[in-house]
Order: structure tokens, then C-alpha cells, then sequence
């Protein structure tokens, strides 16, 4: 038995999910079909959203009442800084917001987020299976036939457009050879949930260090908070309920993880070298088998639509989780495979060659602008407090205001494609360059994070308006004075080797 439908999705979880909503409530006569291969979703890393993604979630799918009920909302990002582990917690360098931020943005559970969309999907009139695996797909032009297993029984469906929603396991790239890893990029994580975290803004604290507590209106809880270092960065998010979800990454050419009997103890060991983390997780405790790692975290799909065919999400790509960027793109890729579904249902064509195009011009003009080489100064915080203003400042400028102006339109238009956002993209990528090569000369100068102690950077708020430019000016007015500065640095001749007189004869 043949059964048809429209839209076939392999992938039940946020994208995969979200893509269904948003098609049912767009064209409810439309026949939808979501495989979902687990039975219940695992508790996935806790994961922050930014601007772009906290308005696709409240504003595009209409979740402000369940984000609220069951989420956290952010307050922005926070970079603390030190250049010894027994530095005191009061003299660490903070990089962060100094009241609570302009747009709606969230620290998210995935495991309770990705089902509540499911579930809306599901009321909305998509058919679900679950557990369930498509067992092999054949693509075609005008349809394409999937073989679902499920229950140990077999079922034949076919359908007009087929969404690759499946996340790492990246069904369709892998089955046209489309995966490609990104080897400039060797970064690794591991993460777990943790128990007992102490709270930034809690009594203790604020008794023991009045000046740390005065110094910000904001609440530091609820940001997602960063440890640095050379080479590595952790995140701390909160979650509902009391968990905190905390990770490590790390760029394996510049730092390897303490030793350990397990992956849980080498991650308590680690934190436990950053005064702020040593703070608070001292008495914290990991969640019994609540951990995970990730090797190769960054890979692309140099294709990802296709007659009869989109991919969207994780499975199209992933780069990596600073500045939490990984459900904007989710944003932009469900927002274009749902666009290009209701287009060809319009009898329109598509051109899957510029749908290409734009994603990958995104996705490499933002690893060259944000991301190659930061791990290299990202522990240096003279160096972060100009990265964090210029790079947060164009993307204000940029993506988050498109979606101010332009809330359908906002969502699709991938970052940095078109001219102008082109020329900004190659602006930051220099930038970026000449951070990493001042970072590089410091450590060779025996200099690198000398202002990590001491100073405090509270930043009074990003808008997604033209005076978010100003933020952008004060960024490279940092870039230039650590330029000037840089100019005067002189590497240490290493000392000569010690003589040793041959032995007698």
C-alpha cells in the first residue's frame, strides 16, 4: 500500500517540528507526515537563544506563553576572565550587560521545548510516527518514496517534498555526499547538567563582595555566563527547575581537558581551575549520567535544497554554540524550507542554485567574521571586550534589525549575503584576523590577558537601531589602541642553554 502525502519530514524534534507548524497553519489542507526515530526526547544541552531566534520562537511560532511558563528569560552574555586559578573572585574580569536586555530571549530546556512544538505540530494535523525510521528514500523531481519502519512493520508513503530534519545524523547529506567537516575549526565539547550551582546573585555573593554586587543592575544568573581561557571557553545556563546545563569547548590544537576516570570529572576538574567557577561549583554535583561529548563539532552540507528536497536545521549545518547561534540558523532554514513548500504550491519555481549559494556565503562569511581563530584570544579579555562590541554590535545592526523592520522578511534573508552585508562580513573577518594575530604576539610576549584582573566591562544595552553603531565604534577604537600597544610589545629572547661540560676522559 502507497500512501501520499505532501511534505514527508525525517526528524520530529525543533526544526523538523517547527517546519510542520508552520506549513499546517500556513495550508491546513496540506497532508504532513513527521518520522521521529526516538521514543521520548533525551534531556538535550541546555541551550540559550539570541534576539533572532527568542522572536522566531515568540513571534513566528507563538510560544511566548509557554516559553514563559517553562523556560528562563535570558539577560544577554557574560565573559569572566582571570589569568590565574588562584586569583580571588572579586578581581575576575566580567564582560557583560549592565540592565536587562531590550528583546525577548531565553535560556531553553530542548528536551521540553522540542516536544511542545511537536505536540502543537501533531494537534495542528500532522501525522506522527514515532518510534519510527525511514529505512531508505528514494528522491525524485515530482515525488519521492520513503520506506517507514515502525513496530517492526514496514509502510510505503510518498510524498512531494521530503524535509531533512534529522539533525547530526544528517540524513541527506550523507546519502548525496554533501557532508563536509571544517577542519580550520578543531573544536571538540562536553557538557552535563549540574546540581547545587551556586547563585551569582545570591546573598553570599553580595555579602562577600559588595562591590561586585553594586557593579551590575542586571540579573547575572540568568545570563549565559562564560569561563575563558586560552584556547577554551565554558557556558553555564540556568534552566527551569533548577538544573544548570554547563559545557566546555575547546579548539584541540590549543587545549587538552585535565585527566580524569570520566568525562564528568574531568569537566568538575576543569571548572574548578576558574576562580568564578571554582566559586560556583563547589558544592555543585553532576546529574547521574546526564553527560555528553562531541568531536568535530563544526561540519556543513554544500548543498541544501534540491528538486523535491530541503534540509533544515542541524542537519544542514553547525558551527558552533558561541554566541548561541544554533536555533538562528534553525530560524533561517525552516523559514526557507517552508517558504519554498508554499511557493512551488503556487505554482512558482524556486532556484535551488541561489538558495545554495546564500547559505553557504552565511555560513562561511560567519565563521570567517566570528568565529576562525577566536579561541586564540577568546581568554584575553582587552581583546574580547572589542571582539564582543563590534561583533555584537553588527549583528544588532544587521540581522536583529531586519526582523524589527521586517518580521517575515527578517527571517528570510540568511546573514551576511548581499552586498553590504558582504562588506561588513569581510570587515569582521579582518578584524577578527588582527585580534588573533595580536593574541598570538602577546602570548609570545609573556603579556596575554594582563587585563583579565581588576577591570570590569558592564555594557549599558545593544538596540537594533543605528545607535548600536556607536557600540561598533567603541569596539574598534579598543581593536586600535591593542594595535598601538602591540606595536611596542618584545618577544623575550629564550633563555640559552645550559652547558653541560662533557665528562672526563
Amino acid at each position: 500500500m502507497n500512501e501520499r502525502y505532501d511534505v514527508a519530514l525525517i526528524g520530529g524534534s525543533f526544526s523538523g517540528a517547527a517546519s510542520a507548524l508552520l506549513l499546517k497553519r500556513e495550508r491546513p489542507e496540506l497532508r504532513v507526515i513527521i518520522v521521529e526515530r526516538s521514543a521520548v526526547f533525551d534531556r538535550k544541552v541546555g541551550e540559550a537563544t539570541t534576539e533572532v531566534s527568542g522572536s522566531f520562537l515568540s513571534k513566528k511560532l507563538c510560544l511566548t506563553s509557554h516559553l514563559n511558563h517553562n523556560h528562563i528569560a535570558k539577560q544577554g552574555l557574560r565573559f569572566w576572565f582571570s589569568n590565574s586559578g588562584s586569583a580571588d573572585f572579586g578581581r575576575c574580569g566580567e564582560l557583560g550587560a549592565l540592565y536587562q536586555v531590550r528583546m525577548p530571549s531565553y535560556q531553553v530546556d530542548r528536551e521540553v521545548l522540542d516536544q511542545h512544538v511537536l505536540d502543537l505540530a501533531v494537534a495542528a494535523g500532522a501525522e506522527l510516527v514515532r518510534p519510527a525510521k525511514a529505512a531508505s528514500i528514494e528522491i525524485g523531481e515530482s515525488s519521492s518514496q520513503l520506506v517507514v519502519e515502525s513496530g517492526g512493520e514496514k509502510r510505503t508513503i510518498t510524498a512531494r517534498w521530503v524535509i531533512d530534519a534529522s539533525g547530526r545524523a544528517a540524513v541527506l547529506a550523507r546519502k548525496f555526499g554533501l557532508l563536509n567537516p571544517l577542519p580550520e575549526h578543531p573544536t571538540n565539547s562536553v557538557w552535563a547538567r549540574f546540581r547545587g550551582v551556586k547563585d551569582l546573585d545570591g546573598l553570599e555573593l553580595r555579602t562577600r563582595y559588595p562591590g561586585f554586587a553594586r557593579a551590575c543592575h542586571a540579573s547575572r544568573t540568568a545570563a549565559t555566563n562564560h569561563l575563558t581561557g586560552y584556547g577554551w571557553w565554558c557556558w553555564i545556563i540556568p534552566l527551569k527547575g533548577g538544573d544548570t546545563s554547563v559545557g566546555i569547548v575547546y579548539d584541540e590544537r590549543l587545549f587538552t581537558l585535565p585527566p580524569g576516570e570520566n568525562l564528568a570529572s574531568r569537566l568538575s576538574a576543569h571548572l574548578m581551575t576558574h576562580p568564578v567557577g571554582r566559586e560556583l561549583f563547589a558544592d555543585a554535583e553532576v546529574v547521574p549520567g546526564d553527560v555528553k561529548a562531541y568531536s568535530a563539532l563544526p561540519y556543513f552540507s554544500s548543498e541544501v535544497a534540491g528538486p523535491g528536497w530541503q534540509i533544515v536545521g542541524d542537519a544542514a549545518a553547525f558551527l558552533d554554540p558561541l554566541y548561541s547561534a544554533g536555533l538562528d540558523f534553525c530560524s533561517w532554514t525552516i523559514t526557507a524550507a517552508v517558504n519554498r513548500v508554499l511557493t512551488e504550491l503556487a505554482g512558482q519555481t524556486v532556484d535551488y542554485k541561489d538558495t545554495n549559494a546564500r547559505f553557504l556565503r552565511s555560513y562561511h562569511g560567519w565563521f570567517q567574521a566570528l568565529i576562525k581563530d577566536k579561541y586564540h584570544y577568546i581568554g584575553d579579555a582587552q581583546l574580547m571586550r572589542a571582539a564582543f562590541l563590534m561583533d555584537l554590535g553588527w549583528f544588532f545592526f544587521g540581522p536583529v534589525r531586519e526582523l524589527c523592520k521586517c518580521p517575515k522578511g527578517g527571517f528570510e534573508r540568511f546573514p551576511f549575503d548581499g552586498p553590504v552585508d558582504g562588506a561588513v562580513s569581510k570587515f569582521m573577518a579582518f578584524a577578527n584576523r588582527r585580534l588573533t594575530r595580536i593574541a598570538l604576539k602577546r602570548r609570545a610576549c609573556g603579556v596575554y590577558g594582563s587585563h583579565n584582573l581588576d577591570h570590569r566591562m558592564m555594557v549599558a544595552g545593544f538596540e537594533p537601531t543605528p545607535k548600536v553603531l556607536r557600540m561598533v565604534w567603541q569596539g574598534i577604537k579598543l581593536w586600535l589602541r591593542a594595535e598601538w600597544q602591540a606595536l611596542f610589545l618584545r618577544q623575550h629572547p629564550a633563555p640559552a642553554a645550559k652547558q653541560i661540560p662533557a665528562p672526563a676522559t
